[in-house]
């Protein structure tokens, strides 16, 4: 009798079946009746009086008999079909499964029909029978002038279908682990090509109930073709952002969520802000438009730092290299050896911020507030060109009647003065000031001129609670370096 079975998977050179594969995967293979013998891929002979009886061509050419069957009885030579007749990867065999599939599971269902061929996928088939039934000009029949070389046939054999096995992964190997699909990400729907809310998705209901009768007045089918007209309308739109989202791979989880791991957070504000643009340009002239404000916003960036250096008297990258190690360790209390500063508090007098910091801690001398100057400020004596040792005194020190002027301070081995230049230092030694708190002093003031815009002798004394004379001086300082003015 005849054996059925569904056919094995096609296993295509290089590739290895898999390991779980048997005897049942196999197609329809057919045996001798007499014989028992598998004659599924050799000619048979099939019986014309007796249903599903095969004989294989020694049994036939013995006259054996079985059953009801007589070797008188009349027969049909079956031949391997195994050549092609419509393509050249499709055998004969394979093009009646297909019609049968079609006429047993119905038009359409290519998973169904797919399985019944057994080597075949469903794009394969449906795209097979579109080139071959439809897209033909002898269509609804398929051209059968095409000519193929008899000698051709499909190269397979029950060999290449013995099961092999898979090599054993890692025995470390980490579990496979479930991600998010597209429905549960989107709610879109792969097999459909659509979303489960789609845009203007209310717009339906303004047409699910719609009918045209002949008892229509012409007013009323005009107003429902505009209806219908309208609702297209809005059919394209939703068609050109469905196309948008494909185009653009918004659908890649993955890749949209490593893409964003990369971002800085400055991108990603970016990126917020100019978002709307994309649907104005391709995928590849957008990427270029964000790199290329990605790149404005830093070059932005770097040029206001310099111009912030430039303001702080900073004229070296050494020079800010030094002033932004400082800056963070003064940032850092824990980390710096000298004392942090207390916040700054409000004066409720002025408005203006009041620096309440213990600047007698880095003053080694103190001297009385109502002192005077000795001698008189040069107008040349911290000039950029200016090459005055750290010992020298541009200013005399403020001292009572009848006793000398005290002695420059020696800050060649202070901390931060690396920080200073030339000028700064000899200020600092002639008013026996420390690096340190000069330079809170200096932040301080250029702070207030850059908020104000200005800035007044009387309100930098205020604002840095020491010594007037000294404050002078140094506002005398900045005013001859250009960082201050009284007027806006």
């Amino acid at each position: 009798m005849t054996v059925t079975r569904k056919r094995r998977k096609f296993v295509k050179e290089g590739e290895e079946q898999p390991a779980d594969a048997n005897d049942d995967d196999f197609g329809q293979k057919y045996h001798c009746d007499v014989c028992e013998k598998d004659i599924s891929p050799v000619v048979r002979i099939r019986c014309a009086a007796c249903p599903d009886y095969d004989l294989c061509v020694e049994c036939f050419a013995s006259g054996k008999e079985t059953g009801t069957h007589q070797n008188d009885h009349p027969y049909r030579v079956i031949q391997v079909l195994d050549f092609p007749i419509f393509d050249k990867d499709w055998t004969a065999e394979e093009e009646l499964l297909l019609v049968e599939g079609l006429e047993i599971f119905g038009m359409g269902n290519w998973d169904q029909v797919s399985e019944h061929l057994g080597n075949k996928s469903a794009p394969e088939c449906k795209a097979h029978y579109i080139n071959t039934y439809i897209a033909n000009p002898d269509w609804p029949m398929p051209d059968m002038n095409k000519e193929f070389d008899p000698a051709q046939k499909k190269k397979w054999s029950w060999s290449t279908a013995i099961p092999k096995k898979v090599a054993p992964g890692p025995k470390n190997a980490r579990p496979l682990t479930s991600g998010p699909t597209n429905h549960d990400i989107a709610g879109y729907m792969p097999g459909r090509f659509e979303f489960e809310t789609e845009y203007e998705n209310e717009h339906e209901q303004n047409v699910k109930d719609m009918t045209f009768d002949e008892t229509d007045d012409p007013h009323e089918s005009d107003l429902k073709v505009a209806v219908l007209d309208a609702y297209n309308t809005i059919l394209d739109r939703r068609q050109l952002r469905r196309k948008f989202i494909f185009d653009r791979g918004f659908l890649d989880f993955r890749k949209i969520q490593n893409q964003e791991k990369k971002r800085t957070k400055d991108e990603k504000d970016l990126l917020q802000k100019i978002r709307v643009y994309a649907k104005m340009q391709t995928a590849e002239d957008f990427d270029n438009f964000v790199e290329g404000l990605a790149a404005e916003q830093k070059l932005r960036d770097r040029i206001q730092l310099l111009q912030r250096w430039r303001r702080m008297g900073i004229t070296s990258m050494k020079e800010a290299q030094d002033y932004e190690r400082e800056m963070e360790k003064r940032s850092n209390p824990a980390t710096k050896g000298w004392p942090a500063y207390p916040a700054p508090d409000r004066s409720s007098s002025t408005g203006r911020q009041t620096v309440r910091t213990k600047f007698d801690d880095y003053v080694t001398t103190p001297i009385a507030r109502d002192a005077t100057p000795n001698a008189p400020l040069r107008a040349n004596s911290f000039g950029p060109g200016s090459s005055a040792p750290l010992s020298a005194t541009p200013y005399a020190v403020p001292t009572t009647s009848g006793r000398p002027p005290p002695a420059s301070l020696d800050i060649t081995t202070a901390d931060g003065v690396g920080l200073l230049s030339p000028a700064e230092q000899s200020l600092c030694s002639a008013l026996r000031l420390v690096p340190r708190a000069y330079l809170v002093i200096k932040e301080t003031l250029l702070k207030e001129q850059q908020s104000k815009g200005h800035l007044k002798k009387r309100a930098a004394r205020e604002l840095v609670r020491i010594d007037v004379n000294k404050t002078a001086k140094i506002y005398d300082f900045f005013y001859e370096m250009g960082w201050v003015s009284p007027e806006q």
